[in-house]
């Protein structure tokens, strides 16, 4: 087995029931959000679930699952607090959710001079018990069998010995490492299971849809412990809940984006949506989520309906999805940016009461942007935040990380706010923290990640996570670079700006232009602004307790879906 193909497995094997997008690059504004009116905040490389919070004490959650790679190869498994009645869901509805509930940021006003050229120029039944092993050995590892739902083939998998449970779990198909062995040792002391699934004989990896899992409980927790095992840098993570009113996170700070430091460029169709939420999180040690939207089960539908998607299942999405505001009376989108050394407590969220939460962020009360062709309209560094131990830098590549000792420079795709697809970009990776260490020199391992890749003269290859990652000279920093194996390349940094550059200090704006209030200019700000002002959103200190390409295409305007 290839150490690429492993790295496959172990993502479907340890994401902690969220799942892992693949998407392709797209040039800025090359979708049709690029405009100046409405830009739409939709992160394609986030993992996505949906809580639903019963009114008998079970909380039913969705999981989306991706995965490339041999059907054969599959393996998931996730933490849970008993055993879980399971199900599927038609593939599209977590991406209707996403669609129909993400942020718009209206930009603000431009002002202009006089040129003299305004033109810028341009599923059967298996009766095949594979787990005769649960009575292997000592016994001390207990198994479950379930029925299999849909393409897949459970089991539940518990036991007092976390190295016992371990130790089976490599016996039987799915990859733990010996970093994984202390995560697992986690979840065991705080009496969890461990939900474990492979596809069935019958099934293709094409057959892969959301999962439902069904249990006792009343706390809604994502276990992102064990989501550390596969997590890349900047990874987004978008939670729904529905319930009987607005739920936020109990253990984590509880946040909403500040629009006085939220930037849209109506010249170019960039922000800083994305990387002032990694930077705000930062603030708050990397544990938080950030409230996007937050109504009524009603008001969800009236989105929904209005959300085209295009995929085959779009009218079983949408019909699923009115089941859910039938059950339901409020529903809430919470997100939020880690780092996989940053996963050490699972978020844990309760009910908040019904303060209604816009997703729309209206900016033409800032100061109108100059606009002036003379002037490049692009502000440097942006959108590329490196992260606590790096600062961004441009570059003749483009912007890249100057990355602090025990860090090295990584590509990652991000969110791209202003059109379709994602965006390349850099960040600075913890060199410490490496789930896949063990593996390195392993017999049956035939590719080494930094194999053919130099980063340049000027910097060396270093595999962390099965990833090769550029560890640069002084003065220069990691930059995206297609024509490098790696992606990256380290190349001389010609200006360095401090993590406050991506609230865009020296962006041109005219400061006369200010207008703060509804009655100059007709223009309401969120509704909401002025409660959440005067909400205290601290962070709260507290251990967690146990308790292929997506597509988003929300259109801008009215389409209808029934008649």
């Amino acid at each position: 087995m290839t150490l690429r193909s492993l790295l496959a497995l172990t993502i479907a094997a340890a994401t902690c029931a969220l799942g892992v997008a693949l998407p392709s690059p797209a040039d800025a504004c090359g979708g049709f959000f690029c405009n100046n009116t409405d830009l739409i905040a939709v992160d394609q490389t986030k993992e996505r679930i949906l809580f639903e919070i019963g009114d008998d004490g079970t909380i039913t959650a969705h999981v989306e699952i991706s995965y490339e790679g041999s059907p054969s190869d599959f393996s998931w498994v996730v933490p849970v607090p008993n055993t879980p009645a399971l199900g599927v869901v038609p593939a599209s509805t977590l991406m209707l959710l996403d669609a129909a509930t993400s942020p718009r940021i209206i930009p603000p006003d431009q002002y202009w001079e006089d040129f003299s050229d305004p033109d810028p120029g341009g599923a059967g039944d298996d009766d095949d018990d594979d787990n005769a092993s649960d009575d292997d050995g000592d016994g001390q590892v207990d198994v479950e069998d379930l029925p299999q739902v849909g393409p897949f083939d459970p089991e539940v998998i518990s036991s007092d010995d976390a190295d016992a449970l371990a130790d089976w779990l490599v016996a039987n198909g799915y990859l733990i490492t010996d970093e994984m062995r202390p995560l697992i040792a986690g979840y065991v002391a705080g009496g969890m299971k461990f939900l474990g699934m492979k596809l069935a004989p019958d099934a293709g990896v094409q057959d892969i849809s959301p999962i439902k899992m069904t249990f006792d409980s009343t706390t809604p927790m994502i276990p992102l412990v064990l989501t550390a095992v596969a997590a890349e840098p900047e990874m987004g993570v978008l939670v729904f809940i529905a319930g009987s009113q607005r739920y936020e996170p109990t253990n984590y700070a509880s946040l909403f984006i500040d629009e006085e430091l939220l930037r849209a460029d109506p010249r170019n169709g960039q922000t800083n949506y994305y990387p002032l939420i990694s930077y705000l999180s930062e603030q708050e040690e990397r544990k938080a989520f950030f409230t996007e939207w937050s109504n009524s089960s009603t008001e969800l539908v009236n989105l929904t309906n209005n959300t085209w998607l295009g995929t085959d299942d779009a009218e079983e999405a949408w019909e699923y999805i009115d089941g859910v505001a039938e059950r339901n009376a409020w529903v809430s989108r919470l997100y939020t940016r880690l780092n996989a050394v940053d996963m050490t407590v699972d978020p844990m969220f309760a009910a908040a009461g019904t303060a209604e939460i816009s997703n729309v962020h209206d900016l033409r009360f800032q100061p109108d942007v100059h606009v002036d062709y003379a002037i490049d309209p692009q502000v440097p560094c942006a959108q590329t935040y490196c992260g606590i131990a790096g600062q961004c830098a441009t570059t003749e590549l483009g912007d890249g990380c100057v990355c602090e000792p025990g860090y090295t420079g990584r590509r990652i795709e991000g969110p791209n706010v202003s059109s379709l697809g994602t965006a390349t970009t850099v960040t600075c990776q913890d060199a410490s923290f490496d789930m896949m260490a063990s593996l390195s020199g392993a017999p049956d391992m035939d590719m080494d990640p930094c194999e053919g890749v130099t980063c340049g003269t000027n910097g060396s290859c270093l595999p962390i996570g099965g990833v090769p990652t550029c560890q640069c000279d002084d003065g220069y920093a990691a930059a995206a670079a297609t024509n490098d194996p790696s992606g990256l390349r380290c190349t001389e940094a010609i200006e360095i700006f401090e993590a406050e550059q991506i609230l865009w200090p020296d962006w041109p704006t005219d400061p006369e232009s200010h207008r703060a209030d509804d009655d100059e200019t007709g223009f309401a700000r969120n509704p909401d602004a002025e409660a959440l002002a005067e909400c205290a959103c601290s962070s709260v200190s507290a251990e967690g307790a146990a308790g292929g390409l997506l597509l988003l295409l929300p259109l801008i305007g009215v389409l209808r879906r029934r008649i």
